[in-house]
């Protein structure tokens, strides 16, 4: 199958994700790899490598669903793809970020991220199977936004704000991926009361 720009696109988002993800768990002590901290900024190389792709993949989120409407590039392979590729990359650097930096992503709230995700999906899914669909609301879209805005932050230690807080640096990203998490579970509330025939079932007279 030929691969049209916004679909490599996504695929590139996919890689960058994965990328990410190994990159944070490697054991590079065990390897016998010295990681080197960037002086006074409080994170280290390879959390400034992995922000760096987290933010390349997301801006590709934004690039190349505007790419695929305005050249008429729309095909079943990005429908699928790319809502996928999304939650790849949040979910996934979320899980990472959750062991790795504990003390800035509690991991209760990384549990109410995905179990909202899997009931919305679940939603959507069931409500596909009787031919109809749930459209996207724009509190979910500004979920996805704040969790892409919080997520480097936790990536850097709360960086440039430690110049400010010092040791209460984990307060500011601890704040916006709360702004992510309340937007997420408002959103997740709305699709459930939207489709909730689905759920429940139609009354039969």
């Amino acid at each position: 199958m030929k691969m049209n720009l916004p679909n490599r696109l996504t695929l590139i988002r996919f890689l960058l994700a994965f990328v990410t993800v190994i990159l944070m768990v490697l054991p590079w002590n065990n390897m016998g790899v010295n990681i080197v901290m960037i002086p006074t900024t409080g994170f280290s190389v390879v959390d400034l490598i992995c922000c760096f792709f987290f933010i390349i993949a997301s801006i590709t989120d934004a690039v190349d669903g505007h790419i695929a409407r305005s050249r008429n590039l729309v095909t079943d392979f990005g429908k699928f793809m790319d809502p996928l590729a999304d939650k790849f990359l949040v979910n996934a650097s979320l899980i990472v970020l959750a062991v790795v930096k504990s003390s800035m992503l509690p991991a209760i709230v990384v549990v109410l991220f995905i179990g909202r995700d899997l009931a919305v999906d679940g939603l959507r899914f069931l409500a596909a199977s009787k031919g109809e669909v749930i459209a996207a609301n724009k509190w979910g879209k500004a979920k996805t936004i704040a969790q892409m805005i919080a997520i480097p932050f936790i990536f850097l230690n709360g960086f440039p704000f430690n110049y400010i807080l010092g040791e209460y640096t984990f307060i500011i990203p601890l704040i916006f991926i709360c702004i992510a998490l309340a937007l997420s579970l408002i959103s997740g509330g709305i699709y459930i009361y939207t489709g909730r025939k689905f759920i429940i079932g139609e009354n039969k007279r």
